[in-house]
């Protein structure tokens, strides 16, 4: 099986289908789009925190665990670096995937998502990168005005936390 790697993505909500167009660019530099349910999120996403607070190892806690991931949320949130969206076109492959694999280890997370040719397309995460990627999603998940029960105390924001 073809693996192509996916070098920068670009999440944008649309409300006529009701779904997130995370538009892809393969390290070919080929963009594809795939489109993000709220079902296939309501997976993707609790595993992804699940494996962040995995990250935190128990014996080197001093402070609350929650707190502790909410620091290195914003810490990873104040590095985000915006640059220019990915724009795909009506020749781009789109893609509506059943499901997403998740492939994790003690410094990192990768998705692999479905393409048209049966091919995979690998985004390989640090967890800076998979904060970022989180928080993004989170405003398309308000935006969208949709259930918000998934995502952890520690990754949303509170009035109180705001500058």
């Amino acid at each position: 099986m073809t693996v192509e790697l996916l070098t920068k993505v670009t999440f944008r909500y649309n409300e006529v289908e009701d779904r997130i167009l995370m538009s892809a660019l393969l390290q070919s530099g080929e963009p594809v789009a795939f489109w993000l349910t709220q079902r296939l999120c309501g997976r993707i996403i609790p595993a992804l925190t699940a494996h962040l607070e995995r990250s935190v190892p128990r014996s080197s806690l001093i402070v609350d665990k929650g707190l502790l991931l909410s620091c290195q949320q914003r810490e990873a949130e104040w590095q985000h670096k915006h640059s220019e969206p990915v724009r795909t076109t009506v020749m781009s492959p789109l893609v509506l995937p059943e499901k997403v694999s998740l492939l994790c280890s003690a410094q990192s997370a990768t998705m692999l998502f479905p393409l048209t040719d049966g091919a995979e397309a690998q985004l390989p995460m640090s967890f800076q990168e998979l904060r970022q990627l989180l928080a993004i999603l989170y405003r398309q998940f308000q935006y969208a005005g949709w259930p918000q029960e998934i995502w952890p105390k520690w990754l949303i924001k509170t009035e109180s936390g705001r500058n």
